[in-house]
């Protein structure tokens, strides 16, 4: 990479949009533009307080103000864009019409202010979700292949599943290489929000000395955090022509599973006596066996982190937030 490429990651203090910028920090020379509708100084301190942040900027921007997000563009010289930003499933439930405007017409917004300078563009990767397929009973057992029926078990999957599809034809019709990337249920750092944080917060709840139940024990595609961030800046940077879709590298394990990976970890980490955390009786609905052959046929590079040793580095981070001050038991619900 050169200083000449310069990456715009919306929604890029969020949980993916962090290890993104984290990713593209340390393995690119280029400028990296995070925005957000809400940029918290504290946050970015908190989120990349390890990184080297001299080729970072960070703007407040409302992916819903298309004549700024193209002057965005133009002002900052953007060649590569990571779009991120997005309301989760339970914002998107309870503000439908709100989540309509960010989740779908933001996209649209972006897919046009790019382009207004589709000669300065080289590569556009959509944060898409496993969301766009249906529940598990509704497919075959064994492995799902990548392109199983979209079936949208709520709004939030229907918006980015609309998201895939204008993103392709945005590639077809500019010829800029683009990809939709499916991420299931994220764990580890930044994980604070949605239906399948809750792993999340049983590790913060170690890490804080207080119990904690998962309330739902169905199987389920867990994903490190940074292994994602690393999967976005992989697919960013990496040669790739066309469009395409991909379901991405994860651990297929039910929640009993994913609670033993954290009691080996409270153990490793010497604060055994600290992990109380139980598994109660809901289901989600998401999907899960999902295939991620094709992402490591065209991106053989990015990382797939073995469960046990993800979970323990999520808990030594979370300590070193408690320690910080910036992870506290109110902060727990």
């Amino acid at each position: 990479m050169t200083m000449s490429e310069s990456y715009l990651v919306t929604g890029g203090l969020g949980c993916i949009g962090a290890e993104t910028t984290r990713w593209l920090l340390n393995n690119t020379t280029g400028k990296v533009v995070v925005c957000g509708r809400d940029v918290n100084l504290q946050r970015v301190e908190r989120v990349l307080h390890h990184v080297d942040r001299t080729n970072l900027k960070v703007l407040a921007l409302d992916i819903t103000n298309q004549p700024l997000l193209a002057n965005t563009i133009q002002e900052e010289g953007i060649s590569h864009v990571i779009h991120l930003a997005a309301l989760q499933t339970p914002d998107c439930n309870e503000h439908r019409n709100l989540g309509m405007q960010i989740n779908l017409g933001g996209t649209q917004n972006l897919l046009e202010a790019m382009k207004c300078h589709r000669s300065q563009i080289k590569r556009f990767v959509f944060a898409s979700s496993i969301a766009v397929y249906g529940p598990r009973a509704f497919y075959p057992t064994g492995g799902v292949p990548l392109d199983a029926t979209p079936h949208p078990v709520n709004v939030y999957g229907a918006w980015k599943l609309a998201g895939e599809n204008i993103t392709r034809i945005f590639s077809e019709e500019t010829g800029i290489a683009s990809i939709s990337l499916r991420p299931g249920v994220l764990f580890g750092p930044g994980r604070d929000a949605g239906l399948t944080s809750t792993p999340t917060t049983a590790l913060k709840s170690v890490a804080l000395g207080i119990p904690y139940e998962i309330p739902f024990q169905n199987n389920q595609d867990y994903l490190y955090a940074p292994d994602v961030g690393a999967a976005f800046g992989h697919a960013t940077t990496e040669p790739f022509t066309g469009y395409s879709a991909f379901t991405l590298p994860s651990h297929t394990v039910e929640t009993a599973q994913f609670v033993s990976a954290i009691t080996k970890a409270a153990e490793a980490t010497g604060i055994a006596s600290q992990c109380n955390i139980t598994v109660g009786k809901q289901t989600v609905p998401f999907i899960c066996d999902l295939a991620y052959d094709s992402f490591q046929d065209a991106f053989p590079n990015v990382p797939h982190t073995q469960l046990n040793l993800a979970v323990q580095s999520s808990l030594r981070t979370f300590q070193e937030q408690v320690k910080n001050g910036w992870l506290r038991s109110e902060m727990i619900h």
